[in-house]
């Protein structure tokens, strides 16, 4: 009976908290609803009057520039234009394309119009009197039908085969002067801006958002009922004598709010309309739903407090059994005590056994150090006879004395050679992966450089066997990354190598590169190269990428495959936790698509260029007639900061740098794509220098070697040159570059020459250190030879500080080896033993090795 009572008082009370709770839900929600009611208008006054400001700036600028442009474009007349009447309708024709005019034309003193398309007697029709206009006049062409004009007039005083042209007049359509200022609802129809003239007629054919049975604003605004402190007198008074003002009123039962400004040098007037009563109908049904989801929480935390005091009660009967229960477990325990002694005995063997592992592990990591050393010595025995081989054979083939029918034979000894060197490579690299002695590096890199080595190699490669070769960027890639470089253009080049042998003559190649991920700190690289080569059955595509595996054993004879390099690509994209994947058809062509993640570097673009250069205040045009990669390159100069425009043809480039020109507004920058239907990139240079100078620095856009065409391109002001896709960063390194030249004699090709140089050879192989010397005498450098480390320590310590401008140090030597001389050179106490560049000279490229080195 007593524990009925008390759950009969725990209900009765949670019943009671959810009224409370439900009824206070309900207050607060009704509060809410007043609170939103009164913020709209207070948000309403607060920011209509400076909305209706930008946009009454927006109108105002738009009219200054056309009459800016029309200005401009009667500075540019010529006397061919002024000749004839037929010329001057050519001259019209061009500035109405050019401006995206209805009209341009020319009223004489007796009121003719002269137009592209003829003459006009409809002078009555406009508002300005060419007998006195003396300044800039704006009016509106068919005031009261839906197909207004805007129509800006300037007096000019010219002469056309005799005749006076007394006034300049332009017809702007209406929507496209107003293009800028949305004239359409926002918000979901809660906000409206309009044009009217100070007589009330809407310019946009819209009054007060639309919902008006009037056709003047004046009228409409008579029927309309005026809030507290505004009336319709004084809105008239203000209004028709074009002040800036508000005014809150009720039309038709919906509250309104509107604000006026006077558009400058004109009698229109922009209005902002905030319709108060859609914001209100938007904002209850969030009210609704909070007083509904306060409603939920009130008997939610009724029903769990009734939940609890339950919970309570069962709990006090549910102690008793537990304590039985436990009782119960407690004896189990002690049957189990022997168990545990049984377990303890297991353990101890398992002890001994783990000993036994660990020995034989140490035995397999010995192993794998054997296997290591082994691999290193075999490296270093193989290349430096390899290394020998192929330097004696390319100082042979470039001795004038050689003759023609040996070159021949010194030809096939080098593709044999460099064929038994990259089978060298592979067999190495395989083994290495195998044993798992290769790391990757975490370090940032430049992606924008590994790309451009790419392009350099491959587009050289396919020029130089009659392929096409592209590379596309797609998305927001950035200029550096953190990961291992060297393994991702390892990648790469094994998969465009074989895109390159294997496909035929007339054929192309693309690589795709796009950012399709970002998450944390990271990036996901999509990489896709595709080619129209000879491709793969479907039976041989699920074995691309086994080790010695050919889909045609006579592959290897007519391409020099080793069956290796795929195998190796899987491998390192596999460690760099990334996918690698293949589609083919026999006869059609393959395409290879590699996803890798990296890590995104806090490093910028690098766009900053000098000191004094700012991407900001750069203005660029890019000429292509891509469509596609002239607005992938405007986007890419864009987010760096650059001003951008484009041009799909060099005839259309040439027309708006002129254009630029005449406005005294040059371009910074100007990117031509080399080869463009017409005229392609080169003429379009010439011609651009031929009227604007030196103003613009001019950069060829190309996907092919410059090599062939860079005299023709600099005698035409070309500047640079850069390979597609483009980077804002390289633009604007080269930039840089050539503004640099400007204040230079003469152009140069941006290299640096060797000549004059001294250097320490360190190299105890006789027949290496005859190569080097030969080597570097015919690049004009001087080599100081020294047999062994021991020997290039002495040879630099004797020597004057500044004698050496570097040191090539092999790294296996007897007495001292390489690392042992680098030391010992570092720590000497004289100025140039911390500066001087030493560069290893060594059979051993291991990742493992160069990190001792370093």
């Amino acid at each position: 009976m007593k524990r009925l009572s008390t759950t009969a008082l725990a209900v009765t009370g949670s019943i009671i908290m959810a009224l409370v709770m439900i009824l206070g839900s309900i207050w607060m929600g009704s509060a809410a609803g007043d609170d939103t009611g009164q913020a709209v208008r207070t948000v309403s006054l607060l920011y209509l009057d400076e909305l209706a400001g930008r946009r009454e700036q927006v109108v105002g600028k738009n009219l200054s520039d056309n009459i800016d442009d029309m200005r401009t474009a009667i500075e540019l007349m010529t006397e061919e234009d002024l000749s004839d009447i037929d010329h001057l309708m050519a001259y019209q024709a061009r500035m109405k394309r050019i401006y995206n005019l209805e009209k341009f034309a020319f009223v004489d003193d007796d009121g003719l119009i002269y137009t592209s398309l003829g003459i006009l007697y409809n002078i009555d029709d406009y508002s300005f009197d060419h007998t006195s206009l003396s300044g800039p006049e704006i009016s509106i062409l068919n005031l009261t039908s839906p197909d207004k004009k805007v129509v800006i007039a300037l007096p000019v005083d010219l002469y056309m085969d005799g005749i006076h042209l007394s006034v300049c007049f332009m017809e702007i359509d209406m929507d496209v002067m107003l293009s800028g200022v949305s004239m359409q609802a926002q918000g979901g129809g809660a906000t409206f801006c309009n044009i009217y003239t100070t007589d009330g007629i809407a310019l946009s054919d819209t009054v007060l958002g639309g919902l008006s049975m009037e056709d003047n604003l004046l009228d409409a605004m008579r029927v309309a009922r005026f809030d507290a402190g505004y009336s319709y007198e004084d809105f008239i008074e203000s209004f028709t004598s074009g002040q800036r003002g508000v005014v809150s009123f009720d039309y038709n039962g919906i509250m309104e709010t509107l604000s006026y400004v006077p558009v400058t040098g004109t009698d229109w007037i922009l209005t902002y309309l905030i319709r108060e009563s859609v914001i209100s109908e938007k904002i209850r049904p969030v009210t609704d739903r909070m007083i509904m989801r306060s409603f939920g929480q009130s008997v939610l935390t009724a029903a769990v407090m009734a939940a609890v005091f339950i919970f309570i009660l069962r709990q006090s009967k549910r102690t008793a059994k537990l304590e039985l229960e436990a009782e119960t477990a407690r004896a189990e325990v002690r049957g189990k005590e022997s168990e545990l002694e049984q377990s303890r005995a297991l353990q101890e063997k398992l002890r001994e056994q783990s000993g036994i592992l660990s020995e034989a592990l140490s035995a397999a990591e010995q192993a794998n150090v054997a296997k290591t050393a082994f691999l290193s010595n075999m490296s270093h025995e193989i290349r430096t006879p390899m290394n020998a081989i192929i330097g004696l054979d390319s100082i042979a083939l470039n001795d004038p004395d050689t003759p023609e029918k040996t070159k021949g034979y010194l030809r096939k000894i080098g593709d044999s050679a460099e064929h038994l060197l990259n089978l060298i490579n592979d067999i190495l690299d395989m083994s290495r992966i195998e044993s798992g002695r290769i790391t990757l590096r975490s370090e940032e890199f430049s992606f924008r450089g590994l790309l451009e080595a790419l392009n350099t190699m491959f587009s050289s490669q396919c020029q130089e066997k009659g392929l096409d070769y592209r590379c596309d960027v797609e998305g927001d890639i950035c200029d550096y990354y953190i990961g291992d470089g060297m393994k991702l253009r390892q990648v790469l080049i094994n998969i465009l190598s074989n895109a390159v042998k294997f496909t035929p003559t007339d054929g192309s190649v693309t690589l795709s590169v796009e950012c399709t991920a970002r998450y944390e700190g990271r990036s996901t690289l999509r990489f896709r190269v595709s080619d129209t080569g000879i491709g793969m059955s479907e039976d041989f595509i699920p074995h691309i990428f086994d080790t010695f595996t050919q889909e045609d054993s006579s592959a290897t004879n007519r391409y020099g495959s080793t069956g290796l390099g795929m195998a190796i690509t899987k491998n390192i994209v596999d460690m760099m936790n990334g996918t690698i994947g293949v589609e083919s058809v026999k006869g059609e062509g393959t395409v290879f698509t590699v996803t890798v993640t990296l890590k995104d570097s806090d490093r910028k673009d690098g766009c900053e260029g000098d000191d004094e250069t700012v991407p900001g205040e750069l203005s660029v045009l890019i000429v292509d007639d891509d469509p596609v990669a002239c607005e992938h390159a405007r986007l890419v100069m864009e987010q760096s900061g650059f001003r951008a425009d484009t041009a799909l043809s060099g005839e259309e480039a040439v027309e708006i740098a002129n254009l630029r020109h005449a406005r005294m507004e040059p371009y910074d920058i100007i990117l031509l794509d080399w080869k463009m239907p017409g005229m392609d990139g080169i003429e379009t240079s010439r011609q651009i220098r031929s009227v604007t100078g030196d103003e613009s620095a001019i950069i060829i856009l190309t996907a092919y070697s410059w090599d062939g065409i860079e005299d023709d391109a600099r005698e035409a002001g070309v500047d640079s040159f850069i390979s597609k896709p483009v980077f804002a960063a390289s633009v604007m390194e080269e930039y840089s570059i050539a503004r640099k030249r400007r204040g230079a004699p003469g152009r140069d090709n941006g290299t640096s020459s060797l000549a004059g140089k001294r250097v320490l050879l360190a190299e105890d192989v006789d027949i290496n250190a005859e190569i080097m010397m030969m080597l570097l005498d015919s690049k004009g450098i001087k080599a100081d030879l020294a047999k062994n480390g021991r020997e290039a320590v002495e040879m630099f310590s004797a020597s004057a500080p500044g004698t050496y401008d570097a040191v090539l140090m092999d790294m296996r030597m007897p007495e001292m080896d390489g690392l042992e001389a680098t030391g010992a050179i570092r720590a000497m106490d004289r100025e140039d033993a911390a500066k001087v560049p030493i560069i290893a000279l060594t059979a051993n490229a291991f990742d493992e090795d160069v990190k001792r080195s370093l």
